[in-house]
């Protein structure tokens, strides 16, 4: 399946497919390689086409992707957690709204 030595294997790529064609409503098949997940399509300007794998994020989620600050919060908790830098704060059973 044609040079694996080019530009793409040294950026990472193996060839899936040797050649493709678009069908007459310019859809490609590209297999099982890519059966699964979703992708974020990139075009460049030599018309280079780039699959980029991407996690959906629930609606009501993206609020804190879209801010740097709570971000690098969120991300500071996370690496104090696995740390193990925890405090012990009991139960918040109290606060909880039994509806």
């Amino acid at each position: 399946m044609g040079n694996s030595e080019g530009p793409a294997a040294r950026m990472g790529f193996q060839v899936q497919k040797e050649y493709v064609s678009p069908d007459r409503r310019g859809r490609v098949t590209l297999g099982s390689a890519l059966s699964h997940g979703h992708y974020r399509v990139l075009v460049n300007d030599r018309g280079q086409v780039l699959l980029d794998p991407v996690v959906p994020i629930p609606a009501s989620e993206v609020w804190l992707w879209q801010s740097p600050e709570l971000r690098a919060s969120m991300e500071r908790a996370m690496t104090q957690a696995s740390a193990g830098d925890l405090e012990d704060l009991g139960s918040f059973a109290a606060f909880a709204d039994d509806e």
